[in-house]
């Protein structure tokens, strides 16, 4: 299994604009929109006054500041009205929020214009009843600039520029071997959006493409960023390998521009990427905002501002490079194969891929101690609770410091229960108990000492008063489920039948707040038929391992099937 899944949180990762910018940069808005009319309005004489209000990605910010001082020289009237245009940097996800009506209604900071990265953004917004209504369904390009994958200079084995593959974003396949992945998270940035749907348009689709795509996010999330990447603040890293990044080609151009220790070049994917298209977007239904909007417009279509956009990095909204690009270091000024695939069906489920993924877990961990576990597994030197403890030792090494993991212990010899129930849900980072220790290193201490307790598993009572267990403390924020350990054998010691803890389960099992069973079953003397409905009635799965190398694996394939839920099949 490739390298780099268990790292520590990231250097680079605190390094990278964090959610306080977007909070900063809300507020910026706010401020602004709410200043005292200046004292020369007054006396203009004007019936009303009113704000155009514009909305930027941060890389484009600083244009349409200048366009809109120019535009306020002017004393712009509109049938009585004055209006002053008030630009500021705002995250795209933020605005997509106002404009398509967002959790309470249209915000009275919702801009009347708006400058996203991408026209993906403007999809986004127009799912909305509001969006729809109110934005240009076909919106005109600022400036352009594609996607592309960042490296140093140096790194061992880089592609020429133009023989890049988006496969190697993947775990194993970057070049000079296990380095990190950073890039937007694709709920706040188009590039990072680009980066899932690549991944996954190069994997397929199937089980094994979803346990691939599982490993890609649980490998790149640690160094994932808030908001646009800033690569001054990744490179150079203090110690180990050098990251990979996914990048606006203009970031390149800005960062290897300031003559960096670690310069940076820019390989374009010969299966094509996608540009950031820079729309300018009026989304006001007020005939004399969207006049104001047009005359904004027709600034910055001047000269002096198309020369500024050169100047900062960006390419024609054509995809040309202009004079000032051809000689830019680390790039390739020739047009890149593009695509506008990231569009619809396909960049809802990027994000929602990388949503479902990426969500922390929460899991209660049921562990076989009963006498079955005492058993040989079939053609290895080796017990069946030996590799229990391996499974769950490796489980607690996959799951990363704010999962939630509980643990019971079952056999009959327990009592009327058939359980011991070791630790409830909390989180694996918590040291909550006084004594400087976290609840993952007591686990592992627990996994380590497991033994065989005798007597009968309860598996079938136990499953079910599990799955209640989690269902009455349901956390909407994170993917819930129960995860089971096991010899696979009931052996008629609960009071249930396997029918009727289906029967339970498909009764109680709800698809808006689901809990879902997976079970890993060792050896091949399992009840495999019964234990496959019971996963079955949760939208799980039941795993069936004879070799313990599997183990890993099967975490993987049991993580993705978050991919389905509610509605997998067997």
């Amino acid at each position: 299994m490739p390298n780099g899944r268990h790292r520590q949180p990231s250097r680079t990762r605190i390094a990278l604009r964090s959610p306080l910018g977007f909070t900063a940069a809300a507020l910026v808005l706010i401020a602004a929109l709410t200043v005292a009319v200046p004292a020369a309005v007054r006396y203009a004489g004007c019936g009303e006054t009113r704000y155009l209000r514009i909305a930027a990605a941060l890389s484009i910010a600083p244009v349409l500041q200048q366009a809109a001082e120019r535009f306020n020289e002017g004393g712009r009237e509109y049938s009585g009205v004055c209006v002053f245009a008030q630009a500021a940097e705002v995250p795209p996800h933020r605005v997509m929020t106002e404009v398509s009506g967002g959790p309470t209604g249209r915000s009275e900071i919702a801009p009347d214009v708006w400058v996203p990265e991408s026209s993906a953004w403007v999809e986004l917004a127009r799912v909305s009843a509001s969006g729809a209504r109110t934005i240009d369904p076909d919106p005109r390009s600022l400036a352009s600039t594609p996607v592309v994958i960042a490296a140093p200079e140096d790194t061992e084995g880089l592609p020429d520029p133009g023989a890049a593959s988006w496969e190697m974003l993947r775990p194993g396949e970057r070049p000079g071997g296990a380095r990190p992945l950073v890039m937007v998270d694709p709920n706040r940035g188009a590039a990072g959006m680009a980066a899932m749907h690549a991944v996954r348009r190069e994997l397929g689709s199937g089980d094994d493409a979803d346990t691939a795509m599982t490993d890609f996010v649980r490998d790149a999330q640690p160094d994932t960023a808030f908001g646009e990447v800033d690569p001054a603040a990744v490179y150079p890293v203090p110690a180990g390998p050098a990251p990979l990044a996914v990048l606006p080609e203009r970031a390149v151009i800005d960062y290897n521009g300031d003559s960096p220790a670690t310069p940076l070049r820019a390989l374009y994917p010969r299966e094509g990427t996608v540009s950031l298209d820079y729309p300018f977007v009026s989304t006001s239904d007020d005939p004399a905002m969207r006049s104001a909007a047009e005359d904004l417009w027709s600034i910055l279509r001047t000269d002096p501002y198309r020369e500024r956009l050169r100047a900062m990095g960006f390419r024609e909204p054509d995809g040309t490079a202009s004079a000032p690009l051809q000689s830019a270091r680390g790039i390739r000024a020739e047009r890149p194969e593009t695509h506008g695939e990231l569009t619809g069906d396909a960049l809802l489920s990027s994000v929602e891929d990388w949503n479902r993924l990426s969500m922390p877990s929460r899991s209660l961990v049921l562990a076989d101690v009963s006498r079955y576990m005492r058993a040989g597994l079939d053609g290895q030197d080796t017990t069946r609770l030996a590799v229990t403890r391996r499974a769950a030792q490796l489980g607690l090494s996959l799951f990363p410091d704010n999962t939630e993991l509980g643990l019971w212990l079952l056999s009959s010899d327990y009592g009327d229960s058939g359980r011991e129930e070791v630790e409830g849900l909390a989180r694996l980072g918590a040291a909550d108990r006084g004594n400087g220790t976290t609840r993952r290193e007591e686990l592992q201490d627990i996994a380590e000492g497991i033994e065989s307790r005798g007597g009968e598993p309860r598996l079938y009572d136990n499953i079910l008063a599990a799955h209640e267990t989690v269902s009455a403390s349901y956390r909407e924020d994170r993917i819930n489920s129960v995860i089971v350990l096991t010899a696979g054998r009931d052996g008629g010691s609960s009071d249930i039948s396997a029918d009727e803890l289906v029967a339970a389960l498909q009764d109680s099992f709800d698809p808006e707040r689901p809990v879902t069973l997976f079970i890993i079953a060792f050896g091949d003397q399992t009840d495999r038929e019964e234990l496959a409905d019971i996963a079955a009635a949760t939208s799980g799965t039941l795993s069936v391992a004879d070799d313990p190398d599997e183990i890993g694996d099967i975490f993987l394939s049991s993580i993705s099937r978050r991919l389905c839920v509610p509605d997998c099949g067997r």
